[in-house]
C-alpha cells in the first residue's frame, strides 16, 4: 500500500486525480463517497472518496492471462482526511498481480505500476 501527502485539501486533491485520470485516458467508472454515507446512517467520519478508473485497452490484456484478476480491476485510488492533512492512498499492480499466475506481465504491470505513481506525483506537484 502506497501513501502519499497532497498539499492540497481533499476535494481540490478529487479535482486534480480526476483531471489526471481523464488526461491519461482513464474511464472513471464511479467515485465512492464514504464518509457521505456514513453521514446518511448518522454516523460520522473524516471526509474518504474512492474513485474507481481504468483503462480497458491495459486491463482487459490482465483478465485475458488470468480471468480472476477481475476482482481487483479496475484500479482504485483511495482519497482521505487523516489529522488536517489529504492521503492519497493505492496499490500497486505489482501488489495485486502477486495474488495471479500472471508472470508474462511482468513489464505491463511495471508500467502500469509506473503510470499510477507518474499520476499520483502529478496529482500532489505544487
Amino acid at each position: 500500500m502506497i501513501i502519499n501527502k497532497s498539499p492540497y485539501n481533499l476535494n481540490e486533491t478529487l479535482g486534480r486525480l480526476l483531471k489526471v485520470l481523464v488526461g491519461h485516458n482513464m474511464t472513471i467508472f464511479a467515485i465512492v463517497d464514504h464518509s457521505g454515507g456514513a453521514a446518511q446512517v448518522g454516523l460520522s467520519m473524516p471526509n474518504t472518496k474512492l474513485v474507481i478508473f481504468g483503462n480497458p485497452e491495459g486491463g482487459t490484456e490482465f483478465m485475458l492471462a488470468d480471468p480472476n484478476f477481475a476482482m481487483d480491476l479496475p484500479l482504485k485510488i483511495l482519497l482521505r482526511e487523516n489529522k488536517n492533512t489529504t492521503e492519497i492512498v493505492y496499490q500497486r499492480v505489482k501488489e495485486l498481480a502477486a495474488h495471479y499466475r500472471v508472470k508474462e506481465l511482468d513489464n505491463p504491470i511495471k508500467k502500469m505500476d509506473e503510470g499510477l505513481e507518474a499520476m499520483v506525483n502529478q496529482v500532489i506537484k505544487k
